[in-house]
């Protein structure tokens, strides 16, 4: 019987600080489905700056549409 092994999870360090998201995402949408997934893409970015903690997916989906918006 094979033996299977855990699969290796490698962290990826980024140079960005936390406060601030740098990201091609948050340049303008062409048309609306472009901007929503931008929106989306750019949201999970700063869930993810913020360490994955839970509770704030309102918060982040408004800050990202800013940034989208004001790119």
């Amino acid at each position: 019987m094979k033996q299977s092994t855990p699969m290796n999870r490698t962290t990826v360090q980024s140079s960005t600080p936390k406060n601030r998201i740098e990201t091609p995402l948050a340049s303008k949408a062409n048309t609306k489905g472009d901007f929503n997934q931008k929106v989306q893409e750019t949201a999970y970015q700063l869930f993810v700056a913020r360490g994955y903690t839970h509770g704030n997916d309102l918060e982040d989906w408004f800050q990202a549409e800013r940034i989208v918006k004001g790119a």
